[in-house]
């Protein structure tokens, strides 16, 4: 039942969401996307095995249908003939209860596609309705971590004092970034796709003419064995087009 109501909690969320869209809206749903594609990923491999436990569960009822109808033939005794048909009526139980997950499972999946397919086209209408104002932040930053010299980008859009964004750095790390700008000093939350709540970021935003840059340090959140806990960052913002 939980699963077959969020269709209807976002329904009412939609119309909620023509007034003035924070980016933090957009991040909570791009992560309920994120969730249900997970959770799509689970269940499609769960239906797999639940077909090929169905598969082997149907050749073993055939085999015992087959043996059982040969045993008649053959006139067997009323003792043998009755365990025959005992394992027989068990594995038609079985077969029948495999029936019944799987068709569970398909509904389930057929209910989180639709609710992907609503996710997906709300979070397109969000970014396209977020207005972007020209500012010294929004834009997309190459960016420069040390230490180490991990270099990427940091995708990021001003709201207020609000910040939101995306990166990828190089190895394949990818996530989301939230946090504030205050005067100059601007404050980023580094969440990875992986990992979760990895760093904070802290910088001051620099303007020279034409060239905007960020530049701070930053301290890990999650201390996995082995990798730096602190350091520094550069970004410099491309130009816009």
């Amino acid at each position: 039942m939980v699963r077959l109501m969020w269709p209807f909690g976002l329904c009412f969320a939609l119309p909620l969401l023509a007034q003035p869209v924070d980016p933090l809206v957009v991040d909570v749903f791009r992560t309920q996307l994120d969730l249900e594609k997970r959770l799509l990923a689970t269940e499609l491999s769960q239906l797999e095995r639940a077909q090929e436990e169905m598969r082997l569960a149907c050749d073993r009822m055939l085999r015992l249908s087959e043996d059982l109808l040969r045993a008649q033939r053959d006139s067997e005794d009323a003792a043998t003939l009755n365990a025959r048909s005992a394992d027989l009526r068990r594995a038609e139980a079985e077969v029948l209860a495999l029936m019944g997950g799987a068709q569970q499972l398909r509904a389930t999946l057929v209910a989180r596609r639709a609710v992907i397919e609503q996710l997906t086209a709300e979070v397109k209408r969000l970014e396209e309705s977020l207005q972007v104002v020209s500012d010294d932040l929004s834009g997309k930053w190459n960016v420069t971590i040390e230490p180490g010299g991990l270099r990427g980008t940091f995708d990021l859009r001003l709201f207020g004092t609000l910040v939101s964004g995306v990166y990828e750095l190089m190895g394949g790390w990818r996530g989301s970034l939230r946090g504030t700008l205050v005067g100059n000093v601007v404050r980023l939350e580094r969440i990875d796709s992986q990992l979760g709540f990895v760093a904070v970021y802290t910088g001051r935003l620099e303007v020279r003419g034409g060239e905007r840059r960020l530049e701070g340090t930053w301290q890990a959140t999650n201390l996995a064995a082995g990798l730096a806990t602190s350091g520094t960052w550069l970004a410099q913002r491309e130009a816009k087009r």
